[in-house]
């Protein structure tokens, strides 16, 4: 299951990032990693970017379709 399959409002937390040295650069740079628990705060309408939020610091940022279907994610049912 990829970032793209949550709603607003759910919560899951990061269980791979797949993808070339770019993908995984920008996650680092972004603090998203594995193991990291995130909340959907946002989807922008006609395929537009994500806002994500890290449930442990409040951080928000806000990552295009195509980085977020490099990320699997596991449900965290919270």
């Amino acid at each position: 299951m990829t970032l793209l399959e949550l709603k607003e409002g759910d919560t899951a937390v990061i269980s791979r990032i797949s993808g070339g040295k770019g993908v995984l650069s920008r996650m680092a740079g972004l603090g998203l990693h594995e193991g990291k628990t995130i909340r959907v705060v946002q989807t922008a309408p006609f395929r537009g970017p994500l806002l994500i939020e890290d449930v442990l610091s409040g951080a928000r940022t806000m990552i295009g379709r195509g980085v977020a279907s490099h990320v699997e994610i596991r449900d965290d049912k919270r």
